[in-house]
């Protein structure tokens, strides 16, 4: 996982980062303890963090926890880590999040930043419907942080972690994935019996509930996760359609919301893996849709933009 935001970026340790967290956390050993279990001298060693990576890389794999360091863009310097720990699924689909800052970056809005978006991360991708938090009471800032990242607060959990040698409190939070709070598509789909039926997987009809409402979204293209641009087609195709499933789940909306898809390309499409891949995204009755050839878009390197329009109740 990478993801940019405006200062910062996050991404999934790897054993390159060992000598960077080993640094983070040396020079930050005081100030962490205040915040967590006691920690034995290896943790503090370069074999340590490197052996603490490896058990978070094989975490990560068997869906039980997810390690992610912070950095800044402009000098692309680790100044933190967060934490998706206690993964449970089944019936609960869970986790809990947690998080260091070098504390001289602190306050500086750093941390607000890494969780909006590893939360997003953990719920359009990871699929988590429920993520917990717990810090002490008089951890402000902390609190801060998530009620700002939209998290709010549950009640005191006693004594419940050991901290530096000693049980404390903790206010507990949480957040919920509104997605899966998803409110029915205010829209029909038909097509209309004085005309020939449609020559494509699409619909001539889409009718929107009165009091609806409707969203615009910018042309979509077919940048991957790192916002890199594959040259192929075909991957064009399917990371566009990735890139809309998301920004619609960001607005707790669905394929089935979808009024109308424009789709402009500078090539032919093939039409056999495109009929897969879009049957699959609608999961249905298709949209309206129209679909034209273009001689460029914005950059030589684009194939591939589409434009949705979307409604919810």
């Amino acid at each position: 996982m990478f993801m940019q935001g405006k200062q910062i970026y996050v991404k999934s340790v790897e054993e390159s980062d060992a000598e960077a967290l080993w640094k983070h956390e040396v020079d930050n050993r005081d100030f962490f303890q205040r915040f967590t279990g006691l920690r034995g001298d290896e943790f503090y060693t370069r074999e340590g963090q490197l052996e603490r990576i490896r058990k978070a890389r094989e975490s990560s794999k068997a869906d039980q926890a997810y390690l992610y360091l912070i950095g800044l863009r402009d000098t692309e310097t680790i100044i933190g880590e967060i934490m998706l720990t206690e993964v449970v699924r089944g019936n609960l689909q869970s986790c809990w999040i947690g998080y260091f800052l070098d504390r001289d970056h602190n306050g500086k809005g750093y941390m607000t930043e890494a969780v909006q978006m590893v939360v997003r991360f953990a719920f359009q991708e990871l699929k988590f419907h429920r993520i917990e938090a717990g810090v002490m009471p008089h951890n402000l800032g902390s609190i801060r942080v998530l009620l700002k990242a939209g998290f709010h607060k549950e009640g005191i959990a006693r004594k419940n972690v050991k901290i530096n040698g000693k049980w404390e409190d903790h206010q507990t939070l949480a957040m919920l994935n509104e997605a899966d709070e998803e409110v029915p598509s205010p829209i029909e789909r038909y097509n209309p019996s004085v005309i020939a039926p449609p020559i494509g997987p699409y619909s001539h009809v889409t009718k929107v509930a009165r009091g609806a409402e409707l969203l615009v979204f910018s042309g979509q293209v077919g940048t991957d996760r790192e916002g890199k641009l594959p040259a192929d087609m075909k991957e064009q195709v399917e990371n566009t359609l990735a890139n809309i499933q998301r920004v619609l789940a960001a607005e707790a909306m669905s394929a089935d919301h979808i009024v109308k898809i424009n789709i402009w390309a500078v090539q032919e499409v093939d039409w056999d893996h495109f009929h897969r891949v879009w049957e699959k995204f609608h999961g249905g009755k298709a949209p309206s849709m129209t679909m034209a050839y273009v001689p460029a878009l914005a950059i030589p390197s684009l194939q591939v933009e589409i434009e949705v329009w979307a409604a919810k109740g």
